[in-house]
């Protein structure tokens, strides 16, 4: 008897799913296919070059969020407070992006500027009018800070989302889900027609980044896959066959829309799939690949311009590497290990207050004034 595949519900334990390896692999592509952007070379990455459509950096950057989209609401949904939802997200993704923000200014700065060192340090100190538009100079330091953080804005906006969902019951049943998502797909369209509904998402399509669309649409998506968990099946065999489809109809006109469901449907199954639980790392570098993966890029193209994207991205690869490993092992952790204990003590601390007042209202004596005793009147 051929055994059922599993649904998407019964992965979403951190021990039955490699969603830590598809993030890690997604933020792999996104330095990948930053590599050819900084170096702007034209051809792009092999994916696009193969494919002619998505690059293999904009699929990753769907992937991550489409990956967020899922967690996060199922995040909310364990946690069941909003405080702590909040003081969560914060502290997984503020104490990074502020080291980040650290290591750009005070080593990728140096490298980037063209003043010397003296001049850049007197110029960030001093803060008068026009240093740090030479600080800036070219806008070398400005990419390497802000583009690692471009999709940071829009993942608070997604959380902001699940917040309120959340705190309405929307998150609840896959109708209320469904139902937000829709709301919220229509503002967003809205938004794409009139100037004054500026929600600080990308308009569709995104060509600003390269992106054939704005990536919070994968976020919904995975919001919608949470609410549908149940009845979502996982098939190897399923996603194999929309791969095919998608190969023999690549030269037709719904070739992008066969790419997108073949994407989504396999990299669920790649998520859950038990062949790939042997290869799942330890701990979540994603985040920090994605946050100094471009800075680092950046720096091998300013001190090496003449060589390729593929040297420059292994020449590069043990740096991000290790200033990943750093930021997971020095601030991520620690920052949210600080977090689940301050969380453990306040929620302990409540407790003791709620069975203090308890205790103290059983042993009051009753007194024949009190309304419990003169309540019925005889």
């Amino acid at each position: 008897m051929t055994p059922h595949p599993p649904t998407l519900s019964q992965s979403l334990s951190r021990e039955a799913n490699n969603f830590d390896l598809v993030r890690l692999i997604a933020a792999c592509a996104f330095v990948w296919s930053a590599t050819f952007v900084i170096r702007q070379t034209g051809s792009g990455d092999g994916v696009a070059a193969a494919s002619d459509l998505d690059s293999v950096g904009s699929l990753g950057v769907y992937a991550f969020f489409l990956m967020s989209g899922l967690l996060v609401s199922a995040s909310f949904e364990r946690q069941r407070s909003a405080s702590r939802f909040v003081a969560l997200r914060f502290a997984r993704v503020l104490p990074a992006a502020f080291g980040a923000a650290l290591v750009a200014l005070f080593v990728v700065g140096p490298i980037l500027t063209p003043l010397t060192l003296h001049d850049y340090f007197a110029a960030l100190v001093m803060k008068r009018e026009g240093t740090l538009s030479i600080v800036f100079d070219h806008g070398n330091l400005m990419r390497a800070i802000g583009a690692p953080l471009w999709a940071l804005t829009g993942l608070m906006l997604c959380y902001l989302l699940v917040l309120i969902t959340g705190a309405f019951g929307l998150l609840s049943t896959r109708r209320r889900i469904t139902l937000a998502v829709l709301i919220t797909l229509v503002a967003f369209l809205m938004r794409t027609r009139l100037a004054d509904l500026q929600s600080g998402w990308r308009v569709f399509p995104d060509s600003a980044t390269g992106l054939a669309f704005a990536p919070e649409l994968c976020f919904l998506l995975g919001m919608v896959l949470y609410g549908w968990r149940e009845r979502i099946s996982i098939s190897g065999l399923i996603a194999c066959g929309l791969l095919l489809v998608f190969l023999v109809f690549r030269d037709t006109a719904g070739a992008q829309i066969l790419l997108y469901i073949a994407f989504v449907y396999g990299l669920l199954w790649v998520s859950v799939t038990p062949m790939l639980h042997g290869w799942r790392p330890r701990h979540d570098y994603s985040y920090a690949i994605c946050l100094y993966g471009f800075m680092v890029q950046q720096c091998v193209a300013a001190r090496l311009p003449g060589i390729s994207p593929m040297l420059a991205v292994i020449v590069g690869a043990p740096f991000i590497l290790a200033l990943a490993v750093f930021s997971s092992r020095w601030i991520e952790r620690p920052a949210m290990k600080w977090c689940r204990e301050r969380i453990a003590r306040n929620e302990a601390r409540q407790r003791e207050r709620r069975k203090t007042r308890e205790l103290a209202y059983e042993r009051t004596p009753l007194r024949a004034s009190d309304p419990a005793v003169r309540w019925p009147p005889l």
